[in-house]
């Protein structure tokens, strides 16, 4: 306790707080035209994610810099890699003699990315993440490949500094999260509604390049309740994916030293090319 710091608490109420307090007075029940409002669906899948989240925060807190940025990137994509990303692409203009270090933890944050969502889809539905395991498969072996690369050539790097942590989790982040969830679960009962289910693919991506998340658990309880089939939801989850992998290219591409620009660019390249060619060819 002599380590926590006010911002631990907070963060500590905080979660209790969306948990323990709101969640049992949140009503279970559909509003809204075609049902598409679910306010204690929506709030439960801001638990789920804020929880995973807050493990990884806790986590930072615990092992400090004793653990390296590569242990501190790993749990910064835990809890969120796009912000990683971004977090990262900022740090190495500051330091750019550490842009090798800063590319292999954007890396490895955005890898981290595809057994978190794999966890939070197999907890709403297992039948949808077994689906898609060959797919999560082929996104993490680019980052597997530069992986050994790097840790063949990590003597003689300089040790990177210390890098601050910041508390990932906030009652302003969970809202914005539910509404960004409420309004994607109600575009995809309203495509369902008028039978037009090929606009589930590009709603997929233009929601996958802001968040992640929200599809994959929308498309998951779709899925659970019948209403997309076990295909579509596959192919929409990957469709999401390539479209995060390509916007935190971006992010690295536009705000990233040159030295760290090119290896997360080429490893997220060939990631979101993984993707495409898994949609090809997922049954």
């Amino acid at each position: 306790t002599r380590r926590c710091t006010e911002q631990d608490i907070r963060a500590t109420l905080q979660f209790v707080a969306i948990t323990g307090v709101i969640l049992p007075l949140v009503p279970d029940r559909t509003f809204g035209p075609l049902g598409g409002f679910n306010p204690y669906a929506t709030w439960t899948m801001v638990i789920l994610i804020s929880g995973l989240g807050f493990v990884g925060y806790v986590a930072m807190r615990i092992l400090g810099a004793r653990a390296g940025l590569l242990v501190t990137s790993l749990l910064g994509g835990l809890a969120s890699s796009t912000a990683t990303t971004l977090a990262f692409s900022r740090r190495s203009r500051e330091a750019p003699e550490w842009s090798a270090h800063f590319a292999v933890a954007i890396v490895a944050a955005c890898t981290v990315m595809v057994p978190r969502v794999a966890l939070a889809i197999a907890v709403v539905s297992p039948a949808l993440a077994i689906h898609l395991a060959p797919t999560f498969a082929a996104l993490t072996v680019p980052a597997l490949v530069y992986g050994v690369f790097w840790w063949r050539r990590r003597a003689g790097m300089p040790a990177p500094s210390e890098l601050p942590l910041h508390n990932p989790l906030g009652l302003g982040t969970s809202i914005k999260f539910a509404l960004l969830y409420a309004v994607i679960a109600f575009l995809i009962k309203a495509v369902i509604a008028l039978e037009w289910d090929a606009g589930l693919l590009p709603l997929s991506f233009a929601s996958g390049l802001t968040d992640m998340d929200a599809i994959s658990l929308s498309l998951a309880n779709s899925r659970e309740a019948g209403s997309v089939a076990l295909e579509t939801a596959g192919l929409a989850v990957t469709l999401a994916a390539v479209a995060n992998t390509l916007m935190k290219a971006g992010l690295a591409l536009t705000l990233g030293s040159p030295g760290m620009r090119r290896p997360v660019v080429t490893v997220l390249g060939f990631t979101a090319a993984a993707g495409v060619v898994a949609a090809w060819l997922l049954p």
